[in-house]
């Protein structure tokens, strides 16, 4: 059978403007870039537009902080791959470059203030491994 090209993929190179989603709302949407949330069909409402629900909804003050502070991790953790991303293609950009190191460390105090309050998160975190229930043993509960 002989080879056929039934399509050849054009992607512009994506470019930086300064423009970003907060990072809770690039996270819902799936993009720090603006110019990247392109949706594919009409809808009422965007993707991420939507009123985000608050966690914590177990009504036990304790989980609903942890809950917090595991979205905010989420969030910065989200927007560094997403820049990340964006630094494999464009390695010289010194704008993104400074917000991941920016990044980097906001996402190393949030960890360490969940190590400290509650329990490691990563392997490299040095939380208080003896210290009450660990995720295994319902600590997420």
């Amino acid at each position: 059978m002989e080879a056929q090209h039934l399509a050849i993929a054009s992607v512009p190179i994506q470019s930086w403007n300064g423009n970003l989603y907060d990072y809770a709302q690039a996270l819902r949407i799936g993009t720090i870039f603006p110019e990247l949330n392109l949706p594919f069909f009409a809808a009422e409402s965007l993707p991420g537009e939507a009123v985000p629900t608050t966690p914590g909804g177990s009504g036990n003050p304790i989980q609903q902080e942890r809950e917090l502070l595991m979205d905010k991790i989420n969030q910065i953790s989200f927007a560094l791959d997403d820049l990340v991303l964006f630094i494999d293609t464009h390695p010289g950009h010194q704008e993104a470059v400074s917000l991941r190191k920016q990044l980097i460390e906001q996402r190393k105090r949030l960890l360490k203030e969940h190590d400290e309050k509650y329990y490691p998160l990563t392997k490299d975190c040095e939380g208080p491994w003896t210290e009450g229930p660990l995720p295994w043993e319902g600590a997420c509960i």
